[in-house]
């Protein structure tokens, strides 16, 4: 059964004191596969790393189920000193990550000093290990690397992720979480670094998954085959389109329209309670009976203006997702022109 994830209000400060994200609230559940898309700086891969966990938020949640499954955005572009197995491991379940840290302690404690104890340490280590799922997981990867290179696991492990070109590493980090057991998969920017047959080969896997997917990419036709809900980042929130990438330019047209709308009629009001106001002010001062009424008039102006308008519409003329890639065929030419406004 998939997993889900609910972010619950969520707000995220910069470093320097700046509102980035404010009291945003969504839910990915039940093999869903969203994507979360907005115009540069908005805050996407920021979003992401909070729901991963990796940054902590200024107020509100995150819950989630089925465990996460994590590939960041540097994936692709590794040049530290990390062998194939270190990746791997990088993006296996909490408990294989700890069980394999202290396996490792314990081979190089028993390699400076082989005694009882450093013997019983490393026969407990290697049963945690097992326990954790750590072996379990070698069996993964080596399908995912005889999948992915066309080699075993045992001929790769060792081998410096630099030897790797970006395609190889992304490749094999996805095959990794696809065949693995977390139930949720956030993916940041999954298909950078792959060639046209690996892209072709993400699609079909992450359609066919049933695991969740909350995913960041700005490749048009990754978005338009696998999506299908849109997660859009702006203005320090976010808005949910519950269709694909083929509704979602008609779906943005309605949503602007219903924000003017209100915003029009937010503005409406104000103007009649002013008038109102001001009439009552004049009439008041020549009239006790008139005060009352002046009074309540003014108390609900002063609540109205406190409540404050309804959101605003986005600026088209300033604000535009880009993205890159050919549209597919399927999506209607309604939809075609999705680089507008965000």
């Amino acid at each position: 059964m998939a997993g889900h994830v609910e972010v619950d209000r969520l707000t995220y400060l910069l470093p320097d004191g700046r509102l980035l994200l404010h009291e945003v609230s969504f839910r990915v559940g039940d093999g869903v596969k969203a994507a979360l898309v907005g115009p540069n700086g908005a805050g996407k891969t920021t979003l992401l790393r909070l729901v991963a966990g990796d940054l902590r938020p200024d107020d509100g949640r995150v819950v989630s189920s089925g465990g996460l499954g994590v590939m960041r955005q540097f994936i692709g572009d590794v040049r530290d000193g990390r062998s194939v197995h270190d990746l791997l491991l990088s993006v296996a379940p909490a408990q294989v990550r700890a069980a394999a840290e202290t396996l490792a302690d314990a081979e190089s404690a028993i390699a400076a000093r082989d005694d009882e104890a450093t013997q019983l340490a490393y026969a407990q280590a290697v049963a945690d290990y097992a326990d954790a799922g750590g072996y379990d997981m070698e069996v993964v990867w080596d399908v995912c690397a005889t999948a992915s290179m066309g080699l075993s696991y045992d001929a790769i492990r060792d081998r410096p992720v630099t030897t790797l070109s970006g395609g190889e590493q992304k490749r094999l980090v996805l095959e990794a979480l696809l065949r693995g057991p977390d139930q949720v998969l956030l993916l940041d920017e999954p298909d950078n670094y792959l060639d046209v047959p690996g892209k072709q080969w993400l699609e079909d896997r992450l359609r066919a998954t049933d695991k969740t997917v909350l995913l960041v990419s700005h490749d048009r036709r990754l978005l338009a085959e696998v999506a299908d809900r849109i997660v859009t980042v702006e203005d320090r929130g976010v808005w949910i389109h519950g269709g694909g990438f083929a509704t979602y330019a008609k779906g943005r047209e309605e949503r602007i329209s219903r924000l003017a709308e209100r915003l029009r009629r937010w503005d409406e009001e104000h103007a009649r309670l002013r008038r109102l106001v001001h009439t009552l002010r004049q009439t008041a001062a020549n009239n006790d009976a008139l005060a009352s009424s002046y009074r309540a008039a003014r108390t609900r102006l002063s609540r109205f203006e406190e409540a404050g308008p309804p959101q605003r519409p986005p600026k088209a003329q300033n604000v535009r997702i880009r993205l890159r890639g050919a549209v597919p065929a399927s999506v209607p030419s309604s939809a075609r022109t999705w680089s507008s406004p965000a």
